[in-house]
């Protein structure tokens, strides 16, 4: 009697051996593939090592993980706005950002590159079906609206985020320089700053330009770094002792102190005025007869004359 022929069990393809927490192991769970932790290998049986750095190319019909797409919106949002998308911005940006994991005939895909060095994994990065990289592509859709002064501000109107610090420094060096900046004008200063479109010192230098066109015997100083507030602080602590006001009640933007930095003398060059002109000239203000000084001058003026014609002794 023949033996019974047994049907051979076919062989399913095992499962890849791959360390959970390394980053091929954190790549295969955001595309869901299954894992196993690998067994240790005899020395005898390993591979040599493969020496240097390499990248390896691989497209993938998924694409990244809602959650890891979601962090680079975050983390591109801190950058320019200092704080995560809202609900709203996720809402509008999510799909897409999706969108450009789609090839043009509408099939999901991505192209992952993973970087090894004397055969270890270093890093990976995902692309889009373009090849972009989604944090650049990112990044260039927030220039774009900062670029178009789309963005939110608070109740003094600053921009929110870094821009904020530039618009406020913008705002402060014109005031310490005479000159009038608009908030919209600071605001698309700041935004040009933060995306890179021209740098902090070309702004900057731009400013302190047309303080030294207004302030023309001035500019070169102006040019130089030195703030018109500093080249004008003795005419405004005159002005503070003479008309008796608070000197940080006295700015550049006042016509007497501006008329002084400004001065067209009487061979029609502009320069400034003299400090002795300058106190002769407040004195003629009608401010002046209301402060104490001018009451006591008087008062010195009234017992002179009395003394003249001997009614005081």
């Amino acid at each position: 009697m023949a033996d019974p022929k047994t049907t051979p069990t076919p062989k399913s393809s095992p499962t890849p051996k791959i360390d959970p927490n390394s980053n091929l192991g954190k790549l295969a769970k955001d595309f869901n593939l299954p894992i196993s932790t690998p067994t240790s290998v005899p020395s005898s049986t390993s591979k040599p090592v493969k020496s240097g750095t390499y990248v390896s190319t691989q497209t993938s019909s998924n694409i990244p993980a809602a959650d890891s797409l979601k962090e680079y919106i975050n983390s591109t949002f801190q950058k320019y706005y200092g704080r995560d998308a809202n609900q709203t911005e996720l809402d509008s940006l999510l799909p897409t950002l999706e969108a450009q994991f789609k090839s043009k005939d509408g099939k999901s895909k991505t192209t992952v590159k993973q970087t090894y060095k004397n055969g270890q994994l270093v890093s990976t990065d995902y692309f889009t079906a373009n090849g972009e990289d989604p944090k650049l592509w990112l990044d260039n859709q927030i220039k774009n609206e900062l670029n178009a002064g789309i963005q939110d501000v608070n109740t003094l109107n600053i921009p929110e985020g870094p821009a904020g610090k530039y618009f406020v420094t913008a705002k402060r060096l014109a005031a310490q320089n005479g000159v009038m900046l608009s908030d919209s004008a600071a605001t698309a200063y700041a935004n040009s700053i933060v995306s890179g479109k021209v740098s902090q010192d070309t702004v900057f230098n731009t400013i302190r330009e047309s303080a030294a066109n207004a302030f023309p015997s001035l500019g070169d100083k102006i040019k130089q770094g030195i703030d018109l507030q500093t080249l004008a602080d003795p005419y405004i602590q005159s002005m503070s002792n003479i008309l008796e006001i608070p000197d940080n009640a006295i700015d550049l933007f006042d016509p007497k102190i501006r008329g002084a930095m400004a001065y067209t003398t009487p061979d029609g060059k502009v320069g400034t005025k003299s400090i002795y002109d300058f106190e002769k000239e407040l004195r003629q203000d009608p401010r002046w007869q209301y402060t104490k000084n001018a009451r006591e001058q008087a008062s010195s003026i009234a017992t002179t004359v009395l003394k003249d014609f001997g009614f005081m002794g």
